[in-house]
């Protein structure tokens, strides 16, 4: 059977007008919806609200539009009416503690996800936490302090009545399922730490034969585990560092990259400026922040020789352990234990994003990347179709793209929301500018497509 057969039949059994989690169903980030819309403007605005500080994304379910965001020390939960934008209800749970983090990437990153009925959101500085249709706290499981050096990002997902999640930190990190009824932890999945840790949140696969599993794009592994017990059923090694784009899975196929070998080196001279003493080397005494401190001192300790000193060699020598690293990979599903060499169908090396993840479309793979540059790609062979700017949209990219009904949608940092003809050789059809930073993922449903700015959601079509 083809991929574009797959993907087809992918799209029909999930067809929905939700968007219950981070990029959509099952994170491939595609929609069956339909008439939506090829312009944007005040013409087709249906409704804008402010919202609070946050970078996670909408979801969409039963109607509504479910929001997460941060004011002070409260960490917040919205529900939205779809047709109106009008408050259904709006929740705030105060912080436990503080977790260090990037500035892009603060108190409410991870995304709601939804079964249908409830909602669950992920605060790394609460837990995770449930609340009903109405508004009422279900359950609340405290979880933390972290270790992260650029703060959690990884968004919850829902499989068979479990809420799964993955910290992947620079130690003690694991992948866990909760109960969605009770909060009570199912199992646990103990994974090793690593120097950048991961930020990438899981798929769901459901092999024709056997159990559902969770997969996980994360740091140095990546893993396929039983869904129901947490059990490891195979791993791959060599295809991340420190992923921040999610997988998608088609068909038998896993989906997953991050930027290969030397376009990912940093050169030393870039933390010099914390070298007080001026020896050319970083003593723990100098380093500022505490993401900054967990990089170094894990590079010290699993590159160098853990003495509380960060030297150019050593961050040489971590370098050089990702230089194999990488690409822009499909993976065949379906086997059992190490498939590190029997599994991987094609990788293509050059020109890969970081923080934007791989859309598959009709048998089209898309990456967008800073300086507004779109590639498409050969699903099947890994071939490139087509890589061009995206005039008028030539910008930085935190937002991951999304697709349905024949468009591809793409939000700049700047807020240019460009909307493009889906095909290997794509075509842009318009650019709207927002005029304020957007770093969220939209939402799309039938008719409409819900985005996030820094101060707003916009919600746009009929």
């Amino acid at each position: 059977m083809t991929l574009a057969i797959w993907l087809g039949l992918a799209l029909l059994d999930g067809a929905t007008n939700d968007w219950p989690r981070f990029r959509g169903p099952n994170g491939s980030g595609l929609s069956a919806a339909r008439n939506l819309p090829s312009e944007f403007g005040k013409s087709n605005l249906a409704w804008k609200v402010e919202v609070p500080g946050g970078t996670s994304s909408p979801i969409v379910v039963g109607g509504r539009a479910y929001l997460s965001g941060f004011e002070k020390d409260d960490r917040l939960v919205m529900a939205l009416d779809l047709k109106t934008g009008g408050l259904l209800w709006k929740r705030a749970l105060a912080k436990e503690r503080t977790e260090a983090a990037n500035p892009l990437n603060g108190p409410a990153t991870p995304t709601p996800v939804s079964d249908g009925k409830d909602v669950y959101v992920f605060f790394p500085e609460i837990g995770l936490v449930s609340y009903d249709r109405a508004g009422k706290l279900r359950w609340k499981t405290s979880l933390g302090s972290f270790h992260s050096v650029q703060g959690l990002a990884a968004s919850p997902v829902v499989v068979d009545g479990m809420v799964v999640l993955l910290i992947d930190q620079t130690r003690d990190s694991y992948a866990a399922a909760f109960d969605a009824k009770s909060g009570k932890q199912r199992w646990k999945a103990e994974r090793g730490g690593t120097v950048l840790g991961g930020y990438s949140t899981p798929v769901v696969y459901r092999p024709r034969q056997g159990p559902a599993q969770v997969i996980v794009f994360g740091a140095t592994e990546t893993t396929g585990y039983q869904a129901a017990t947490g059990e490891k059923l195979w791993w791959a090694n060599g295809l991340a560092l420190g992923p921040a784009s999610s997988p998608s899975v088609v068909g038998g196929t896993l989906f997953a990259s991050e930027p290969a070998g030397t376009d990912m080196e940093t050169p030393y001279s870039v933390f010099l400026g914390m070298d007080k003493n001026k020896d050319g080397k970083i003593e723990r005494s100098e380093i500022a922040g505490d993401g900054m401190m967990r990089l170094l001192m894990g590079v010290d300790a699993s590159n160098g020789n853990n003495d509380g000193v960060f030297e150019e060699l050593e961050w040489r020598a971590f370098e050089a352990s990702g230089k194999a690293r990488g690409g822009l990979v499909a993976l065949e599903l379906g086997g059992r234990g190490d498939i590190t060499k029997s599994a991987i169908r094609w990788r293509a090396m050059k020109s890969i994003p970081y923080l934007t993840s791989s859309l598959i479309y009709d048998g089209v793979v898309y990456l967008i990347r800073d300086g507004g540059i779109l590639a498409s790609y050969d699903a099947g062979t890994g071939k490139v179709i087509k890589e061009a700017r995206l005039e008028g949209a030539i910008d930085k990219y935190y937002a991951q793209p999304v697709a349905g009904d024949g468009k591809l949608y793409l939000v700049s940092e700047n807020g240019k929301l460009s909307t493009v003809k889906a095909g290997g050789e794509w075509e842009r059809l318009s650019v709207h500018d927002l005029e304020e930073p957007a770093y969220a993922t939209p939402a799309l449903t039938d008719g409409r497509v819900i985005v996030r700015t820094r101060k707003a959601l916009y919600c746009f079509g009929q």
